[in-house]
């Protein structure tokens, strides 16, 4: 009798590393985007786009990713997303205009999707239930430390070297990981569990989990949920940097808190999960974000002309996030098999980065003369966030 291959789940050390180099990217450069709208000859608007081209370009990327990774394995399609990271990272070092920098972050974007994709899809290999759900809660707290370092380091770096350094330093960090990769990454998904990514079985798979009101309920949750950092993120250099006078340095610090936040909230939500079922974590969670959304408009509506009150209801928003986080990605992938554990975080990582680029594009877009109007955005997706978990915890998931 054939014994059956168990896989063995990677590192946390690993997970991290892996994720830390794409989360870092997302917001590394963000102090210098004056910089780049100088050099480049762009608008601020258009410099602000690169937020939404790395967001977009990871929701649609993991389309692809995800289900590659079910066929092939694992492990190739992370390597190869480093590699693509790590090229693309270099060439936004060279780029002449800001429509081959969006390009060059559109490509670094479909690489670092590799990594967060197959990293979700590997913890679903391994792990169940209360187990996937702690895991989950780690790899969430690890998307949460590169946004955190990333605005500080990047602020430094622009302001002794320039914004082109934001992108050296990127890919010098995914060379390093690529490397760790190669050497200590194993493989999570046997052969024999893997699937030919035909194009028709493609379209069945991702029809079939459009069908699954509770996989698309818990994922909606996340996107609604998350979006509310895109947006502050999106923003407030134009809001901080421009109308309220904060310095790049300064910046840095106040991004870098949101990620904190996220990463106590979510270590509070796994602690949790020991006393209250994982369904009443997330409802706790959405009372958090959707009272965030409300104070940011209230704020707004005051004429706030000082970061402090921005910062804090966008730091109670985000840390409904953290609670909700990893605990929907669990309860999502719990309702499908680890073969198609890649197609289903791909199509559940579109949902929360496509939602994110799309407030991300619309906020860009805007003419701000306060933080209102990206408050009421703010507004609006948090209490998306919390219609949809009451909705699908005592509506949907008592039908099914």
């Amino acid at each position: 009798m054939v014994e059956k291959h168990s896989p063995q789940p990677p590192s946390m050390l690993l997970l991290f590393a892996m994720i830390y180099a794409g989360q870092m990217a997302s917001t590394i450069y963000l102090a210098g985007l004056p910089e780049i709208a100088r050099d480049l000859d762009a608008t601020m608007s258009a410099a602000q786009s690169l937020v939404a081209a790395y967001l977009g370009a990871f929701a649609f990327s993991q389309l692809v990713m995800g289900p590659l990774s079910d066929r092939f394995g694992r492990r190739p399609v992370v390597l190869a997303g480093l590699v693509l990271f790590t090229l693309s990272s270099v060439l936004c070092v060279l780029v002449p205009t800001i429509g081959t920098l969006l390009a060059a972050r559109f490509a670094q974007a479909a690489g670092a999707c590799a990594t967060i994709v197959v990293g979700r899809a590997m913890i679903r290999d391994t792990a169940e239930g209360v187990a996937a759900a702690h895991a989950m809660s780690w790899f969430a707290i690890a998307m949460a430390v590169g946004p955190a370092t990333a605005p500080f380091i990047g602020g430094l770096l622009t302001g002794w070297f320039g914004w082109q350094s934001t992108f050296i330093a990127t890919a010098l960090v995914g060379t390093a990981v690529l490397v760790f990769v190669v050497f200590d990454l194993e493989e999570t998904l046997p052969p024999e569990s893997r699937r030919p990514p035909r194009a028709s079985e493609l379209l069945i798979g991702y029809m079939r989990l459009i069908a699954n009101p509770v996989f698309i309920g818990y994922s909606m949750v996340v996107a609604f949920a998350s979006s509310s950092i895109q947006t502050y993120i999106t923003a407030i250099p134009i809001v901080f940097l421009v109308l309220m006078g904060v310095s790049p340095q300064a910046l840095g610090a106040y991004i870098m808190i949101m990620p904190m936040v996220f990463v106590v909230a979510t270590y509070i939500s796994r602690r949790l999960t020991a006393f209250l079922p994982i369904d009443r974590i997330i409802l706790i969670g959405v009372a958090f974000s959707a009272t965030g959304g409300l104070l940011q408009v209230l704020f707004g509506l005051w004429g706030v002309t000082t970061p402090y009150p921005v910062v804090v209801a966008t730091a109670i928003s985000n840390f409904g996030t953290g609670m909700v986080f990893a605990n929907c990605y669990a309860q999502a992938l719990s309702t499908v098999p680890p073969s198609s554990a890649g197609q289903a975080s791909a199509l559940g990582g579109f949902m929360h980065m496509g939602w994110g680029g799309i407030l991300s594009f619309a906020v860009a877009n805007m003419t701000h003369t306060s933080s209102l109007q990206f408050g009421l955005v703010q507004m609006v997706t948090t209490w998306l966030a919390a219609a949809m978990a009451l909705f699908l915890i005592f509506s949907v998931k008592r039908r099914a």
